[in-house]
C-alpha cells in the first residue's frame, strides 16, 4: 500500500474571524478566489529531464466544479451498484469507486479535440466525456433512452471523441494508438488518451502499441491505472516489475499519486505538452478501488476488511480534496454541505427517471449489425433469416424515392447569378486583354521586320497618309464594332497581268 501524499500549503487563509452573536455558530467571512500550494511526494519521473509543476494554483470555481464532478461520480456508481443489487441491472458491472481523482483530474486538462478510449471501467469517463447522466444510467438498464440504445451495457458506452468502454483486456491499447494515428495524420494538434489497467499491463499489444507509437512519434498517453490488484490478483504476484511507468523502456515515464486530484490534474498538462512536442508518454496512476473488480466480486475474498478501510480513512480522493478546498479557504464547511445535498438528489433524481423508460423492441435487437451492409441478410445466424436493419430507419422509417414528377428545378439565386455573370465578365476582360497584348507584340515584330528589310513594298496610302492623322489614329486604336461593321470592306486590287512583247513592225518596203 502506498504512503500517503501531504500537502505543505504555501498560502493559508486569511478570512477574519469576526465575534457574533452567542445563538448563531462562529464562521470565516471572506473567502479567496484563487490559492496556491506545493505538491509533495507525488510523483516519479522516468527518463525525463523535467517533471510536472509542483506548485499548482487553484481558482474557487475550478475547486468547486472538481469536487461537484467527484461527488456525482461516487453517487452514480453507488446508485448503479444498488440497482444491480436489486436485479435492475443484469450482466457485468464495473464500478469505479475510489477512483475518481484519476478521471476528473484527467479530464480537467483535456480539450475538446482530444480523445479518450479505456477499458470496461469506463461510467465515470463516458459521464465526463459528455452524455448525461440519464443516458448511462439507462444503458446500464438496457432501455432506449441509454447512449447505446440499451443494448450495449455497462461496456459499451460511445460518445464524441470518446471511443469507449471496451470488454476485452488490454484491446483498447492498439486501437486507441490507432486514434492517436489518425490525430497525427490529421495534424489538427491532438492527442489520444488510452487508459488500461494493470491487469492489462502484461499484454503483447500493450507493448506492440508502444513500440509503434514510439516509432511514429505519435500524439499518446499511455495510462495505467494502477489500482493493485488485476481482478483477485494483487500486483505483486503477476507482474516481475510492478513500476508500470517503468514498462515503456525508450518512452519516458511518470508515476503519480492517482488519489491527489491536483497532482493527477498537473501530470496531465505535463503529458499532453510533452506528447504534442516529442510524442508518446507513459503515465502510472496509483489508485485504490473500494469495490470488487465487479459486482459479481465481494471484493473481500483476497483483501482485508481493514485493508479498504484504512485507504478510505488515510487517502480518499473526496475527502481529501475536501479538506484543502476548506484550507485553502475557497469554501467552507456549510456551503461544501450544501453542494453535496444538492448533487445527491440531482443524481438520484436523473437516475430514477431511467428507471420508468421502456426497452428497445424486439425488431431492433438486430439493427445496424454491419457499417455498410453488402449481403443484405445477416450472416452466421442459424435457426434464423434475419433482415439487416439500419436503426434510422426504425426510428424515422425507411426513406422513399422522391418521384421524378414531384422533383421541381430550382431558381438560380440571384446572388449566385451575379456572381457567376461577374465571374464570366472578368474571365471575358482577361481574354480580350490577353489577345490585345498577343496583337501588339506580332505588329512590333512585323515593324522591326520592315524595318530591316530594304526590298519591303510599302503600302502607298500609308505613305500618302499625312503624319499627324497616322498618329491619331495609332491613338485612337481600332475603331467600335458598330463603325467597322459600317465601312466597306476595300475591294483587293486587279491583278496585273505581266507586260507582252509589242508584235514586230512589217519591214519597210
Amino acid at each position: 500500500m502506498m504512503k500517503s501524499s501531504p500537502l505543505r500549503l504555501l498560502t493559508r487563509c486569511s478570512g477574519v474571524h469576526l465575534p457574533l452573536d452567542a445563538k448563531i455558530p462562529s464562521r470565516i467571512f471572506g473567502r479567496h478566489k484563487c490559492s496556491c500550494l506545493t505538491l509533495e511526494n507525488t510523483f516519479k519521473c522516468y527518463d525525463l529531464e523535467t517533471g510536472p509543476t509542483m506548485d499548482v494554483e487553484l481558482s474557487r470555481e475550478d475547486a468547486l466544479a472538481m469536487y461537484t464532478k467527484m461527488l456525482e461520480v461516487r453517487r452514480m456508481e453507488t446508485v448503479a451498484g444498488n440497482l444491480y443489487k436489486q436485479r435492475q441491472i443484469r450482466g457485468f458491472c464495473h464500478l469505479y469507486t475510489g477512483q475518481e481523482a484519476v478521471a476528473v483530474g484527467m479530464k480537467q486538462c483535456l480539450r475538446q479535440c482530444d480523445s479518450v478510449i479505456t477499458a470496461y471501467r469506463c461510467h465515470a469517463w463516458t459521464y465526463l466525456m459528455g452524455v448525461s447522466m440519464h443516458e448511462i444510467m439507462a444503458e446500464l438498464l438496457g432501455v432506449r433512452t441509454g447512449c447505446s440504445r440499451g443494448k450495449g451495457g455497462s461496456m459499451h458506452m460511445y460518445t464524441e471523441n470518446f471511443y469507449g468502454g471496451n470488454g476485452i483486456v488490454g484491446a483498447q491499447v492498439p486501437v486507441g494508438t490507432g486514434v492517436a494515428l489518425a490525430h497525427s495524420y490529421r495534424n489538427d494538434n491532438a492527442v489520444c488518451v488510452v487508459l488500461y489497467g494493470d491487469g492489462a499491463a502484461n499484454q503483447g499489444q500493450v507493448f506492440e502499441s508502444f513500440n509503434m507509437a514510439k516509432l511514429w512519434c505519435l500524439p499518446c498517453i499511455f495510462v495505467c491505472e494502477n489500482n493493485h490488484y488485476g481482478m483477485g490478483t494483487h500486483e505483486k504476484r503477476a507482474s516481475a516489475m510492478t513500476e508500470f511507468y517503468m514498462r515503456g523502456q525508450y518512452i519516458p515515464g511518470l508515476w503519480v499519486d492517482g488519489n491527489q486530484v491536483l497532482a493527477v490534474r498537473s501530470a496531465t498538462q505535463f503529458a499532453l505538452d510533452y506528447a504534442l512536442n516529442q510524442g508518446p508518454i507513459v503515465l502510472e496512476m496509483s489508485t485504490y478501488r473500494y469495490v470488487g473488480h465487479s459486482m459479481s466480486d465481494p471484493g473481500t475474498s483476497y483483501r482485508s476488511r481493514k485493508e479498504v478501510q484504512a485507504v478510505r480513512e488515510q487517502r480518499d480522493p473526496i475527502i481529501s480534496f475536501r479538506s484543502q478546498i476548506i484550507a485553502l479557504c475557497l469554501a467552507d464547511e456549510e456551503e461544501l454541505k450544501i453542494l453535496e445535498d444538492k448533487t445527491k438528489k440531482q443524481v438520484d433524481k436523473e437516475c430514477n427517471k431511467a428507471s420508468a423508460d421502456k426497452e428497445v423492441d424486439l425488431h431492433e435487437l438486430h439493427t445496424d449489425i454491419y457499417a455498410k451492409n453488402v449481403d443484405g441478410k445477416i450472416r452466421g445466424v442459424s435457426g434464423f433469416n434475419l433482415e439487416h436493419i439500419k436503426l434510422a430507419e426504425v426510428c424515422f422509417g425507411k426513406p422513399k424515392k422522391t418521384p421524378a414528377s414531384e422533383i421541381k428545378e430550382e431558381p438560380v439565386v440571384e446572388k449566385d447569378a451575379k456572381k457567376g455573370k461577374a465571374e464570366e465578365g472578368k474571365a471575358k476582360e482577361g481574354k480580350a486583354e490577353e489577345g490585345k497584348a498577343k496583337e501588339g507584340k506580332a505588329k512590333e515584330g512585323k515593324a522591326k521586320k520592315d524595318s530591316k528589310d530594304p526590298n519591303a513594298v510599302k503600302d502607298p496610302k500609308a505613305a500618302k497618309e499625312p503624319k499627324a492623322v497616322k498618329d491619331a489614329g495609332d491613338n485612337k486604336g481600332k475603331p467600335p464594332a458598330s463603325k467597322a461593321a459600317k465601312q466597306p470592306k476595300a475591294a483587293a486590287p486587279p491583278a496585273q497581268k505581266p507586260p507582252t512583247k509589242a508584235p514586230p513592225s512589217p519591214p519597210k518596203k
